[in-house]
């Protein structure tokens, strides 16, 4: 078997980095940057880890455009990396709902 192919087979590129699907790249991220926060129960409360400030996502996700071509500008606003902001951008995905009904619930306020 040649060397690239039998890394592909382990699970690796032939630079040596772990192979994810978009799934486990966003399980991967979310675990990395998203956290419950400790004193406000419920999946639209989490934030970025304390490392990255915590910043609730919501609202992060309220202060990106929609089709996310200010992430730039986000991460420099928030002073948090790019793969910050994926990592937000990935749990809510998977959370929309909740989150933007906080979203509007802010808005109402």
């Amino acid at each position: 078997m040649a060397e690239s192919t039998q890394q592909e087979s382990q699970g690796r590129n032939p630079h040596g980095l772990s192979i994810l699907s978009p799934e486990e790249r966003a399980d991967a991220l979310i675990a990395r940057h998203i956290e419950p926060h400790p004193g406000k129960p419920g999946i639209a409360e989490y934030r970025l880890r304390v490392e990255e400030n915590g910043y609730p996502v919501w609202s992060i996700i309220g202060s990106l455009s929609p089709d996310g071509e200010n992430m730039d500008q986000v991460a420099r606003d928030y002073q948090i990396s790019r793969e910050a902001i994926e990592a937000v951008r990935a749990y809510y995905e998977r959370n929309r709902e909740a989150i933007d009904a906080r979203l509007a619930a802010n808005r109402a306020y």
